[in-house]
């Protein structure tokens, strides 16, 4: 018989969050579904965020504490995976240090997951401190169906902390530590890969905190997002390129050259190896790529060769 009251481990990483990271707690505490533990990994905060952590451990024993190893990298990634290693619950929930619950929140993720057969539950999440729909582009699933390949190409996405996951799924994947933007994109990939037994709740149960950056900031993400982006896509072909169909292996090498065709940067060093893993799927049409790359990163030119790569990518042969 289904345990009906199972244990849900909260993953929470954080940074420099000790102003913010309480009321996210607060909205913890505040569940109507009380079995829970909630693992916060901090990744080097040189604020008080051990003060108010340790206020929050002593009292409430769920609340559990850790600092990244020093063996591992800076980031998120490596914090969520300490995370996992840590947990003892059945399910799992990817959440933010910055961001609230609705008190219904695992409450709504965790039914379907008790009354049915599913492997994961996604749920919505909306700003709360904001007038900004932005966010409902992520849930596109009237138009197509959950799986690896609409997910992988972007036909569908969610946000890291819309998921619900069983446990020893979600332990028998890692976050890509080498990312340092995207790590969501791949680690979902790598789930769908194993699973797209789930379903979606039409629910906002997750309020996202919306800040308030500085031009300057926003500048420096603009940036970095592009290089990010590439990074993140690259790394998940080469993480799932076994498990690709040929479908989606296209699709994905396209999107990453697209992402060079309009930032006129090739961002990858393994430059042979890209072209190695072009030619395998577009076969001859990959030799487009290079006056593609030379035409745009001295001129606004090489469209024409984009696009023979992008119909390429979606002949079904």
């Amino acid at each position: 018989m289904t345990d009906q009251n199972p244990l849900v481990s909260i993953i929470i990483p954080t940074f420099n969050r000790a102003h913010l990271i309480g009321e996210t707690l607060d909205s913890i505490i505040a569940q109507t579904y009380q079995n829970w533990e909630c693992i916060v990994t901090d990744d080097g905060s040189t604020d008080d965020t051990d003060t108010v952590m340790a206020m929050y451990v002593a009292n409430d024993s769920r609340f559990k504490y850790f600092h990244r190893p020093a063996v591992k990298s800076k980031g998120a990634n490596a914090c969520r995976n300490n995370g996992l290693d840590k947990a003892q619950g059945d399910y799992i929930i990817f959440f933010d240090s910055d961001d609230l619950m609705t008190e219904d929140h695992i409450a709504i993720k965790i039914k379907p997951l008790l009354e049915g057969d599913y492997d994961f539950t996604i749920t919505k999440t909306k700003y709360f401190n904001a007038d900004d729909g932005s966010l409902e582009r992520y849930y596109n699933y009237k138009e197509f169906e959950i799986t690896a390949h609409n997910y992988i190409v972007q036909n569908i996405n969610w946000l890291t902390l819309d998921v619900c996951i069983k446990s020893s799924i979600a332990k028998s994947i890692q976050f890509n530590e080498i990312l340092k933007s995207g790590q969501e994109f791949n680690y979902y990939s790598k789930l769908l890969m194993k699973t797209e037994n789930c379903i979606f709740i039409d629910e906002y149960v997750s309020l996202r905190r919306k800040h308030n950056e500085s031009v300057q900031n926003k500048l420096l993400v603009h940036r970095k997002k592009p290089r990010g982006s590439f990074f993140s896509k690259w790394e998940t072909y080469k993480d799932l390129k076994p498990y690709l169909s040929k479908e989606t292996k296209k699709e994905l090498l396209y999107v990453c050259t697209n992402i060079i065709y309009r930032e006129k940067t090739f961002f990858v060093n393994e430059k042979f190896l890209f072209f190695k893993e072009l030619y395998g799927s577009f076969g001859f049409s990959a030799f487009n790529f290079i006056p593609l790359v030379i035409l745009r990163k001295y001129s606004n030119r090489g469209f024409y060769f984009r696009e023979k790569l992008k119909n390429r990518a979606r002949k079904n042969e």
